[in-house]
């Protein structure tokens, strides 16, 4: 453990460009090896985000609890609760909640298990702070896409509601599916009719 800290320490890139300030980005960082998770804490503190801690899968699921986080970090194999288990918890918890799963060894069973879990991605060690950067880039851009569907949405609505008095009911087929850029498109679309539905009402 102490080798796989020291690698992803020294690999820090000096010229490295720090993420934009994530003040609306909660992380999670759960990890029962104090080492690694005051590092990984380290690192994400300096790119901006909020990070609290939990040294197992139980002290995560109080924390969870007590205060929503818009991504989790997690170690795999810890005792009591394990990786995979958390991640479950937390899905039940917060099906929006981002997840990544972080491994001692690369493993396509558990890699495979972790995906089907429904963990966003996974960090095996040592792995260097910039592949980190990376994953969790990757990951609030994600969180900040499904935040703009949902405002999006919530345009959408209260503008067909005000207009025609009926639930909104979003005209997506096999949403399950679509892309995120497919479905922000689609959104954008529907807000601009029911908008100018609603503005030929009012002018009539």
């Amino acid at each position: 453990m102490k080798s796989a800290i020291a690698q992803m320490r020294t690999k820090r890139p000096s010229d490295k460009k720090k993420l934009p300030v994530h003040q609306e980005i909660n992380i999670l960082v759960v990890d029962d090896d104090p080492g690694h998770r005051d590092l990984l804490k380290t690192a994400l503190t300096e790119e901006g985000f909020f990070v609290e801690t939990a040294n197992s899968g139980l002290q995560a699921c109080q924390i969870f609890d007590e205060s929503r986080f818009d991504l989790v970090l997690t170690d795999l194999n810890m005792p009591g609760l394990n990786g995979i288990e958390l991640l479950k918890k937390i899905k039940a918890r917060s099906p929006l909640t981002l997840v990544i799963l972080i491994t001692g060894y690369a493993s396509l069973r558990s890699a495979i298990e972790a995906i089907r879990a429904g963990a966003y991605d996974y960090l095996t060690k040592p792995f260097q702070l910039d592949e980190l950067s990376i994953v969790v880039k990757n990951a609030c851009d994600r969180i900040k896409l499904i935040r703009k569907n949902n405002n999006l949405l919530d345009q959408l609505k209260k503008i067909h509601e005000e207009a025609s008095g009926e639930i909104f009911i979003p005209e997506v087929e096999d949403a399950k599916h679509i892309s995120s850029l497919d479905l922000i498109q689609s959104l954008r679309a529907q807000l601009l009719k029911v908008y100018s539905r609603a503005s030929n009402t009012q002018s009539s």
